[in-house]
């Protein structure tokens, strides 16, 4: 029989991302789509819809009544109710209890990266064979993070269903999964030194750079944050889980988002000290003259092959008043 708090728990067991407003639950990335959590009833105001945990799972991942089903069916036998009043909890170390078990890419998975994302099929291929990439039992892509000792920290998940009436401008559903490792991020190491970070704010960004400008990628490790500025502590988090062998990289990249946020994420870094006092990297910024790397990738293709124009930057440069309001001139917001 559903508890009182049915809805709040589904929230805490699918990873979804909500904040608390006192009995009320919003979304992050929907304004309009509340919990009240003392009625365990939602309402969506600009989807025109409310109701229970059924109605809600429906709406927000806007699929049918067998679906909707077969999710109640893997929460009702997967989650486990907190037994203790959340004021008097004591906060536990990060688990993989959430964490989604691997399974192959599979064939829904593999067209959107190659049809909607336009990335190779060699390079979809690898990403498969090596694990960085898996799909769940709902046909969405799981990117996995490791961390240095191989070990697998936590994940994102990206939709394969493109649907704007029920995720908005993005068009794509999308989450941290519950259990994943705070600041930390999916990343990529190729081999030799460690001597550049490339830093993207999603896997698309940072896959998509790699396809680009692979030539480029030596000594390198790749960084999503799976956000802009307010992700920034993942860089050094990151940079710490190498220090065992590797120490402070003498480069930084930073390759955000051509936007606000991206901005943001730039001028915060300025303040952000990595390693200790004795150790310093160089700062970089890549910039892109389009929305973001996979709008850019997207704008090559059979006829028109030629790679757009990117800038590298010394952070110092980028930030210099002069320049930047020429750089804004490139937005796409």
């Amino acid at each position: 029989m559903a508890t009182a708090m049915q809805l709040a728990d589904y929230i805490d067991y699918a990873g979804l991302p909500f904040k608390k407003e006192g009995r009320y639950l919003r979304s992050v990335e929907h304004d309009s789509l509340v919990i009240d959590k003392r009625k365990n009833y939602f309402i969506w105001n600009s989807q025109g819809c409310s109701g229970n945990l059924t109605q809600f799972i429906a709406a927000y991942f806007g699929i049918d009544s067998k679906a909707v089903h077969a999710r109640l069916k893997a929460f009702r036998q997967g989650y486990q109710p907190k037994t203790i009043p959340e004021k008097d909890a004591v906060k536990q170390p990060v688990s993989a209890t959430h964490l989604i078990s691997g399974q192959l890419l599979d064939q829904a998975g593999r067209q959107y990266l190659i049809r909607q994302r336009h990335l190779k099929p060699s390079l979809v291929r690898f990403l498969s064979d090596q694990g960085l990439v898996t799909s769940d039992e709902h046909h969405n892509i799981v990117f996995n993070w490791f961390d240095s000792h191989q070990c697998l920290v936590g994940q994102d998940v990206q939709g394969t269903v493109i649907n704007h009436q029920r995720f908005g401008k993005r068009g794509t559903y999308k989450r941290i999964v519950a259990g994943s490792k705070p600041h930390f991020g999916f990343n990529v190491r190729f081999s030799g030194q460690f001597e550049h970070l490339y830093v993207f704010e999603s896997p698309l960004d940072l896959l998509s750079y790699w396809q680009m400008y692979r030539g480029e990628l030596k000594n390198t490790q790749l960084l999503s944050l799976s956000g802009a500025s307010s992700k920034l502590k993942t860089i050094n988090e990151y940079v710490q889980d190498q220090l065992t062998t590797n120490g402070i990289p003498p480069y930084i990249h930073l390759a955000p988002d051509n936007d606000g946020a991206g901005r943001e994420l730039i001028q915060k870094f300025t303040q952000v000290r990595l390693g200790n006092q004795e150790q310093h990297s160089q700062s970089l910024v890549e910039w892109s003259v389009a929305k973001d790397w996979n709008e850019q990738l997207q704008g090559v293709t059979a006829k028109n092959p030629q790679l757009p124009p990117k800038y590298t930057l010394d952070l110092t440069v980028f930030m210099n008043l002069q320049l930047f309001n020429k750089i804004r001139s490139f937005d796409h917001e």
